[in-house]
């Protein structure tokens, strides 16, 4: 009784430094946006007015493309879970996505692979099952924008679009660091040698009595538990196929806002843009922010300040990109998080 009170006090003190801590990112970020805004007032004035002029039929397409992302993610969970006892229909595959989408803002990226979970356990996924599917999607993910990335930074070079290329350095750092991520999540995946020895090799440099040795007991775990989904998804050629396909189309879904905010006005084409959306998405997945924060933002500003002249025009572009791809997601995901019932817990 004495061990089950100290772990539940050791739970509800790990629990309070969670929401503390996102309460200090979400302080720090609203404190870094307001003196944003008030440095720059008169400059962020003319970008809430080119949002407020952008053409109607334009934010349709925006906001058309930002649901297609979740119906492709809902698929995707859809197709992972029919391996199991349990398949989830694409609507409530959509609905955990959502789900996902509203913890994710919320937590600043913290809570979303437990939202996830916590939404498996309603539906009758066990947690280990759902912890395999969960991770074996985050590495998919993770890969399909290393790739889209790397491919089209290819492109863009091929393209000769001089402008963009006085930042080759940049994105070649990037190609190199996201390829080393994409290898190493990879061999993770389908290899238990490789797991293993990063897992030994961890457990040689922390002392047991440390906390992190527990945080890497847990890994080992969760590594068997990825494995273990991720042979279930190899060795299906179908699903494979489709989990790769939906991956992309979901990312290009998304990928394709500025261009469609940027074409017409401009001597660009949508395939342009959505390739250096790729490139700003791959650069900002290897730069370290709270749930990417600041990082695409700044990204995105730099390589579209190449081909578009007018920086309220970009800032109004990122001010809608981000309605669509997290408020919107976050309003939608309120829904799920808000009515969502147990079914049964495992």
């Amino acid at each position: 009784m004495e061990n089950k009170g100290e772990i539940h006090s050791e739970g509800s003190k790990l629990k309070k430094k969670k929401i503390i801590s996102n309460m200090i990112k979400w302080v720090m970020i609203f404190g870094l946006l307001l003196f944003a805004c008030i440095k720059n007032k008169e400059f962020m004035y003319s970008a809430f007015v080119q949002v407020k002029v952008t053409p109607i039929n334009k934010i349709v397409w925006c906001l058309i493309l930002s649901n297609l992302y979740f119906l492709a993610e809902g698929c995707i969970i859809s197709s992972m879970t029919a391996t199991g006892e349990k398949k989830l229909t694409i609507l409530q595959g959509m609905s955990c996505a959502y789900m996902c989408a509203f913890y994710r803002l919320a937590t600043l990226g913290s809570g979303n692979g437990i939202a996830q979970l916590y939404y498996y356990n309603t539906k009758g996924i066990s947690v280990s099952r759902g912890t395999g599917m969960a991770l074996s999607q985050y590495t998919f993910q993770k890969i399909t924008i290393g790739i889209m990335g790397v491919l089209s930074f290819f492109c863009l070079v091929i393209s000769g679009e001089t402008k963009i290329m006085k930042y080759y350095l940049l994105m070649l750092a990037g190609v190199v660091v996201i390829s080393a991520i994409c290898l190493f999540l990879f061999a993770v995946t389908v290899s238990e040698k490789i797991s293993q020895m990063v897992i030994n090799l961890g457990k040689k440099l922390i002392k047991p009595e440390k906390k992190l040795y527990i945080q890497i007991e847990r890994g080992e775990k969760a590594i068997h538990s990825l494995q273990e989904q991720g042979r279930l998804v190899w060795h299906n050629r179908k699903l494979f196929f489709i989990v790769v396909i939906l991956n992309i189309l979901k990312f290009a879904c998304w990928y394709a806002i500025p261009g469609i905010l940027f074409t017409e006005e401009y001597s660009v084409n949508v395939f342009l843009c959505l390739a250096i959306m790729a490139v700003c998405n791959m650069l900002g997945c290897v730069m370290v922010a709270p749930s990417g924060v600041g990082t695409l933002e700044f990204v995105f500003a730099l390589l579209f300040g190449t081909i578009i002249p007018h920086g309220e025009i970009i800032a109004a572009a990122i001010i809608i990109y981000r309605l669509f791809t997290w408020i919107l997601p976050f309003i939608i995901g309120l829904i799920p998080a808000t009515f969502l019932k147990k079914e049964r817990t495992i």
